[in-house]
């Protein structure tokens, strides 16, 4: 991963995906917090999500965006009129050009799934509870049955979340997480407390899927470790703030 300015506005980007001549994409960093939930100063994060369009050059007037529930509803953005809150979802797909697609974190990684071929692009929130319902599976199999995607075209980024040396989990997560593949791999134990690694969770699943393991770019920066970059909640605890991961198909 990289990262980039615009206006003293920083901002993070996957390597290989950011030379993908029809995508736009980025991740916001600290201290702009983004973050979707009502209340307080919500007019200033609206405003700061719709610049941070602007600064990859998109329209925040068609500006879709998540509100996430933890649950596994895969929405498919398909009309061009569409823009604003996509309630109680986690992971969002579209084949529009100049649609932004838009997901957010504190800690849980956000995947970017692209296809250059058919020109598709998908967005996962891929928090614990999503990890174990399988959502980046999920998103793409949606990718393939509903826009015709083949999983091996599919580019594949892994972004910032809290890493395997510092997230540790307790008894519902293990429990939740039991019947994932790899157990050994994304499950380890240490002086008797348990880690869990969603970056290699999700890897797996999208292996599982058909993604090669040569498409996917891990942005391997633990935001429990980074504060200074991302927010925390395991750090920081509530109303810590969100970064976002905002992407989409550039027209032509």
């Amino acid at each position: 991963m990289h990262f980039f300015t615009r206006a003293e506005r920083r901002y993070g980007q996957f390597e290989r995906l950011g030379q993908m001549p029809g995508l736009a994409h980025a991740f916001s960093t600290r201290p702009l917090n983004i973050s979707p939930r009502p209340g307080g100063d919500w007019p200033e994060r609206a405003a700061r999500r719709a610049q941070m369009a602007l600064d990859l050059e998109l329209d925040p007037q068609r500006l879709c965006y998540c509100r996430q529930a933890h649950q596994d509803r895969v929405a498919i953005v398909d009309d061009a009129r569409s823009s604003g809150e996509l309630a109680e979802t986690d992971a969002v797909v579209t084949g529009l050009a100049g649609v932004p697609l838009m997901t957010f974190s504190a800690d849980c990684p956000l995947i970017l799934l692209y296809d250059p071929r058919r020109r598709v692009l998908g967005l996962v929130h891929a928090s614990w509870r999503c990890t174990a319902a399988r959502l980046a599976e999920r998103v793409v199999r949606a990718m393939e049955d509903r826009l015709g995607c083949r999983p091996a075209d599919l580019l594949a980024g892994i972004g910032p979340g809290a890493g395997p040396c510092c997230y540790e989990v307790r008894a519902d997560v293990l429990a939740a997480t039991a019947d994932l593949p790899g157990r050994t791999e994304i499950i380890h134990e240490r002086a008797g407390r348990h880690y869990l690694d969603l970056w290699a969770a999700n890897a797996r699943q999208l292996d599982r899927a058909g993604v090669p393991r040569d498409n996917m770019e891990l942005a391997d920066i633990c935001t429990m470790c980074r504060t200074d970059l991302f927010y925390s909640f395991r750090r920081e605890g509530e109303g810590c703030g969100h970064f976002g991961l905002l992407a989409a198909l550039r027209a032509g």
